[in-house]
């Protein structure tokens, strides 16, 4: 699982510390179950899949693309 470190100012953790004790959960939970999904919402919908390496996301993709697929693909002879 990738994982990542996040700084916030006071105001912004503040915030976050006041939402997530409403809720009856933590910041971390708050995150990772409300902020990054409508985040990603609405950035994603807003803005094209990927721009040129510039900026933006890459499209999220549910099944791997043929040539990723064959990268490795071991021979049953070599295994046994």
């Amino acid at each position: 699982m990738a994982k990542f470190m996040l700084s916030l100012r006071d105001e912004s953790f503040e915030l976050l510390q006041t939402e997530a004790e409403d809720r009856g959960i933590s910041i971390q939970e708050l995150i990772r179950a409300v902020i990054i999904p409508d985040w990603v919402k609405l950035n994603t919908a807003a803005k094209p899949a990927f721009d040129n390496g510039n900026n933006g996301l890459r499209a999220y993709r549910s099944a791997p693309v043929r040539d990723q697929e064959q990268v490795f693909q071991p021979a049953m002879s070599r295994i046994r």
